[in-house]
């Protein structure tokens, strides 16, 4: 799953309220912490 997204270029994350994968805006904070660790798919610990 992060290879394709890393070819398609983009960052998700998972909305804490409605558990939804919600596509993270290009350079936001989230974007570049993501890509630096290579997680291209988010979902925070609870």
């Amino acid at each position: 799953m992060n290879r394709f997204l890393q070819n398609l270029g983009i960052t998700f994350r998972r909305d804490p309220e409605t558990k939804r994968p919600r596509v993270n805006k290009p350079d936001s904070k989230l974007d570049r912490e993501q890509r630096k660790s290579g997680e291209y798919y988010y979902t925070p610990e609870e």
